[in-house]
């Protein structure tokens, strides 16, 4: 009954991002790059989250599915550029050195924390995620200050997203989520229909990857 929610879920997410690579031309190629890797983040993060988050079916009835590539791909490239996109910045080249702490540096910790947390401990994967996503943004903002009004607007801009990647599924195949998310290890509160664990990890996700590619190619935004 559900095999086509995820990929709904995943389509609502990329229409917005159509829209955004369809209005910025000159945002098209960066929103490519974030949307290739986060694609695979995508994957590699459906690994832990079927164990203890959700269990969402597929076109292929598999643990791991194309939808959670799509889902990777467009959260990335929308969330990597929504700030541009609404205020209409531009990228340019920043004239002062990329931070010490490097992206190499600041991808590998996420994974650190990430993964080492999650199959070090008996911890639910919630903890493990606002800590991969936490201590890496702190650490961006820190060194890049600039880029704290792109982090916080990304943060609740995905909010948005949230509700089109869990509301349109749940609206065309009414139960989805009930018969997805594995709510005997979550909390169980829901704003409105999404879990609360979600809400969070959209905010989180934004605020992280708002700013994350200027941060990767020492650009600044401009008017």
């Amino acid at each position: 009954m559900y095999q086509f929610s995820y990929l709904y879920g995943s389509l609502a997410v990329g229409t917005v991002w159509l829209i955004f690579f369809l209005l910025r031309p000159d945002l098209r190629r960066p929103m490519i790059e974030m949307s290739l890797l986060f694609g695979l983040g995508g994957v590699a993060a459906q690994i832990v989250y079927a164990n203890d988050w959700w269990n969402p079916d597929n076109l292929t009835h598999t643990i791991i599915g194309i939808e959670d590539y799509l889902f990777g791909f467009f959260f990335g490239g929308t969330a990597g550029f929504a700030y541009e996109v609404v205020f209409s910045r531009k990228l340019s080249e920043r004239d002062q050195p990329k931070p010490v702490f490097s992206f190499r540096y600041l991808g590998s910790l996420f994974c650190l924390l990430f993964f080492g947390i999650y199959y070090a401990t008996n911890l639910h994967s919630f903890v493990p995620t606002i800590l991969a996503f936490g201590i890496p943004t702190l650490i961006l903002l820190w060194l890049r200050p600039d880029l704290i009004p792109n982090s916080i607007f990304v943060a609740g801009f995905s909010i948005s997203l949230a509700y089109c990647f869990i509301g349109v599924p749940e609206l065309l195949t009414p139960g989805w989520v009930d018969a997805t998310w594995q709510f005997d290890y979550l909390s169980g509160i829901r704003i409105w229909i999404v879990p609360l664990e979600d809400f969070i990890w959209f905010i989180v996700g934004g605020a992280f990857m708002g700013p994350l590619y200027k941060y990767w190619k020492n650009k600044s935004l401009t008017i």
